[in-house]
């Protein structure tokens, strides 16, 4: 096999400061000979969803805004934000920051999973110097940012973006320089644990077969979970008894259409609570 046939693991980074995020993960890609994803892929995602850049960040941000999005909103907007970048998650060698991409790879073992926090001074003094706001008020405001992004991914995601077990590298920079944190990120790639095998390989595509076909199903079906192993689908959706085969055939047909699927199953659980506003009228 030639050099340029390796495939070489996938490092995320999350941070609780998107400035020091992108800028580890630029420093990072640079070190280890990585393209690097952030944010700019959501122009693109634009473009093809004529939904506004600016909407698209929105779902990736804590909601700091009475007339926010709405849940359902952006559920559907991260579903076309996983969706791109699971596509680019599968060509490997690729540092990707910005896109709570770390949540929608769990089980992939190639995937190097980097929380990088912040020396609070440095950014007390770098948000104050930003904003005017003193040192003291600025501390109470980044706890309150950091709470609302806990909740953030708590919502969106069901786990917690703060939790360190959901990482595989938790790096202070208040402990170690951005320069060898940046070191250490990359010569993880060498580690064997994170070495590409079949069996990750095959999990990522499939996870990103599942996002495409989920992309298909919920603008009609915002409650659905879908599946996928190899080729073949599996959807799951809730339903009362007199919808359930038209919404199945509905599923399977738009399934169906998305490129790499094969065989469709869906499962339907009863909605009990609309079977039983049914019963009442």
């Amino acid at each position: 096999m030639n050099e340029e046939d390796v495939i070489m693991p996938i490092i995320i980074i999350s941070s609780d400061s998107y400035k020091t995020g992108r800028e580890i993960g630029e420093k990072t890609a640079k070190a280890a000979g990585y393209a690097y994803v952030d944010r700019e892929i959501l122009g693109p995602v634009s473009e093809k969803t004529h939904i506004k850049e600016e909407k698209l960040t929105k779902a990736l941000e804590p909601d700091t805004s009475f007339l926010g999005l709405s849940s359902k909103a952006r559920n559907r907007y991260l579903a076309y934000i996983r969706e791109a970048v699971l596509v680019r998650l599968l060509e490997d060698d690729v540092i990707c920051h910005g896109l709570a991409a770390h949540f929608y790879v769990l089980g992939v073992s190639h995937v190097i999973k980097v929380r990088v926090l912040s020396d609070p001074q440095q950014l007390f003094r770098q948000v104050s110097a930003e904003t005017g706001v003193t040192s003291e008020k600025m501390k109470k405001r980044l706890k309150r940012e950091a709470e609302r992004q806990r909740s953030w991914s708590l919502e969106a995601f069901g786990l917690d973006e703060t939790d360190p077990s959901n990482y595989d590298m938790v790096i202070s920079l208040s402990q170690i320089d951005p320069d060898e944190a940046v070191k250490t990120i990359a010569d993880m790639t060498a580690y064997r644990k994170f070495q590409p095998m079949s069996y990750s390989n095959k999990c990522l595509a499939d996870k990103a077969l599942a996002g495409r076909v989920y992309v298909a199903l919920i603008e009609r079906f915002p409650d659905v979970t879908v599946q996928a192993d190899g080729r073949a689908v599996v959807v799951e959706t809730q339903s009362i008894k007199r919808e359930k085969q038209k919404k199945v055939e509905t599923i399977k047909d738009l399934a169906a259409g998305v490129e790499g699927v094969g065989e469709v199953d869906v499962h339907v659980v009863t909605d009990i609570f609309r079977q039983a506003a049914e019963s009442l009228r």
